[in-house]
Order: structure tokens, then C-alpha cells, then sequence
């Protein structure tokens, strides 16, 4: 896909968007599309990036748990493959991320209770790290098969929600406009840029969840405290998308995907036990 402004700025006018086409264009956002290169061999390189597999990790880290459960371990991002592709600076130039889920899946993101239920993990680049035995605990369902990603630089489109409210698209213009921005070539596996949402809006999510409101239902967003919290709901980011793969034996839920995010501050002073994740599906 053409990610010059001016080829923006002309797919959207192809789809009638034309009144909206400069906004819209100044909302996309540089994203790393992560392509999968197929099930990885016993020569795996050490730190690579990939999807499942036994992670690379310090000798001194503890395999995170939830409620007593070892989690799945999802991926790792080696920094240095995607730094070039990191066009707006926000990830470290070098080291480690590692990213931790529920084994059972039981953890959606809209319950404030259950935010030990993934976990994302930085090592300098520095420290020594080594592959990891699966712990005897974690369910045989829950080990996923490694798969290399190679880096890919991809423009995406702000979804429907929570940074579209201020372009005032109509009816028509919204259908008009999810159509002309639906990604192709599954499975869609991605880090940073905006997401590929499947159920809607996860901004906001993120941001009345990561402060105590259950939003499992619409009681939390009719909180009172909700109002004075809608206004940050803009300035969280999407960190990783994984969505379900066949190759991994990966599936969340009914063919979903796995959101990891961050409050832009929270990833600018790289707090990374403050990601949240969401999880949707069909």
C-alpha cells in the first residue's frame, strides 16, 4: 500500500472521502508489519524475533503466572531488527521485548481485577540471555509452536472511534471509509501503528480499565468517573497485535486477536508493566 501523503490523500478522495481526505490522512500512523516466515528449525538463532517457541530470556527472570498458572509465552521483538522500521522513535534501539498471556485465555482486558494476566518483559540488550524450558505447569495447549517474523514497514488507517469522533464522519462516510481501510493477507500480526480491530473501539478500553472501571458491561462507562477519563483515551497506543495463526497454533477466542497497549508516556518512559491487553474475536 502507497504511504506518500499524497497517496493517502488519494485513496481516501477515490472513496469519496474527499471533505475528510487531509485529516484523515493526518491521523495514519507508521506501523511494523510483522510477516510470517513459517515454522523455525532447531537452529533458531538465540534472541530472534518470533512468535512462540521456548523464549530467550535472563537466567535471573522468573516465568511470569497467572493465578498460580505459568502464562503462554506469545513473542519476542528483538529492537534491533525493527528499529529501522521505528519511524517515530517510541521502542528502544536495541535489547528484548517479551510478551506473556492467561494460558487459558480466560483474561479479555475489561476487568481491572485481572491485570497480572499478561505481561511484557524488556532485556537490555546487554544482558545475557538464554532459551527457556517450558515450565512443567503450563498446559500443553498453551505452547505454541515458533514462527520467524520478518519486519515489514506498513501505513495504517486510524479505525473507527475513539480518534475518528473529532472528523465527524457521516453514516455513509464511515461505511465508505471501514471499507477502504480493512487490511488484507492474514494473519495480521503487527507492532505499533493502529490496530486491526475486530469488536471496536479498544482506546477507551484501555483507558477506563487501567483505572479501576469494569467494562465488561456498560456499567463502566456510565460511571461517573468515566467522563473525566474519556478525554485520555486518545493517547493510548497500540504496541502489538497477534492475531491468530494456524502455523503457530495459535487461536484466541473464535479466530481473534491479542492487543498489547500503552499510555503513550507509560511506553515514552518505558514502563512496560503497564501495558494492558485486550482480546477480541468473531
Amino acid at each position: 500500500m502507497g504511504d506518500s501523503l499524497p497517496t493517502i490523500q488519494a485513496r481516501l478522495k477515490g472513496a469519496g472521502l474527499g471533505r475528510h481526505a487531509d485529516r484523515l490522512a493526518e491521523l495514519t500512523r507508521p506501523s511494523i508489519r510483522l510477516l510470517p516466515q513459517g515454522i523455525a528449525d532447531a537452529a533458531l538463532e538465540t534472541g530472534q524475533t518470533r512468535l512462540g517457541g521456548n523464549p530467550d530470556l535472563p537466567a535471573s527472570t522468573r516465568w511470569p503466572e497467572y493465578r498460580g498458572v505459568p502464562q503462554s509465552f506469545i513473542a519476542q521483538i528483538n529492537l534491533a531488527d525493527v528499529q529501522q522500521y521505528d519511524l517515530q522513535h517510541q521502542l528502544p534501539d536495541a535489547g528484548l521485548l517479551s510478551f506473556f498471556y492467561d494460558a487459558e485465555q480466560s483474561v479479555w482486558g475489561f476487568d481491572p481485577a485481572q491485570n497480572d494476566g499478561w505481561k511484557v518483559l524488556y532485556t537490555e540488550a546487554s544482558v545475557d540471555v538464554g532459551r527457556r524450558e517450558f515450565p512443567a505447569a503450563l498446559p500443553v495447549h498453551s505452547r505454541f509452536r515458533p514462527i520467524t517474523l520478518q519486519p515489514h514497514r506498513e501505513i495504517t488507517y486510524a479505525p473507527l472511534g475513539t480518534e475518528l469522533e473529532a472528523v465527524g464522519l457521516s453514516p455513509d462516510d464511515g461505511a465508505a471509509y471501514d471499507e477502504l481501510i480493512e487490511a488484507d493477507g492474514a494473519p495480521l500480526h503487527r507492532l505499533l501503528g493502529h490496530p486491526d480491530p475486530i469488536q471496536g473501539d479498544m482506546q477507551l478500553e484501555c483507558q477506563l480499565a487501567s483505572h479501576g472501571l469494569y467494562v465488561g458491561d456498560p456499567s463502566g462507562y456510565r460511571d461517573s468517573r468515566a467522563a473525566d477519563l474519556r478525554a485520555g483515551a486518545v493517547d493510548w497506543r497500540l504496541l502489538l497485535q497477534i492475531d491468530s495463526d494456524e502455523e503457530a497454533d495459535m487461536m484466541w477466542g473464535d479466530a481473534g486477536r491479542i492487543y498489547y497497549w500503552m499510555h503513550k508516556d507509560a511506553m515514552r518512559e518505558r514502563r512496560w508493566d503497564e501495558a494492558w491487553l485486550i482480546l477480541q474475536c468473531f
